[in-house]
């Protein structure tokens, strides 16, 4: 099925994605006799669009950070250490 999502870098442009829903397969393995199959699971996320039209990231760039997910900045880092009561600066 065929989604609009909005662009993991700039929240603002819309990018078409396929998405296939979490499909579970029966696989044999090499043994033989009465042991049970392999059961394996796929879910397949690919983007349609070339790039945003806001922020011009190419394909690539988008589907890699929709599969590995967006890193936080250094001061997104900091200021979440300093929530959980934690000092960025004693850490070794």
């Amino acid at each position: 099925m065929i989604q609009t999502i909005k662009c993991p870098f700039c929240n603002d442009g819309n990018i078409e994605v396929l998405f296939v829903p979490v499909t579970k397969k029966l696989e044999k393995g090499p043994w033989g006799g009465s042991k049970p199959a392999v059961r394996s699971t796929t879910e397949k996320t690919e983007v349609i669009t070339e790039k945003c039209p806001n922020c011009d990231k190419s394909k690539k760039e988008i589907q890699k950070a929709l599969k590995e997910g967006k890193q936080p900045s250094n001061e997104e880092i900091i200021r979440r250490m300093k929530e959980a009561g934690l000092d960025p600066t004693k850490l070794k």
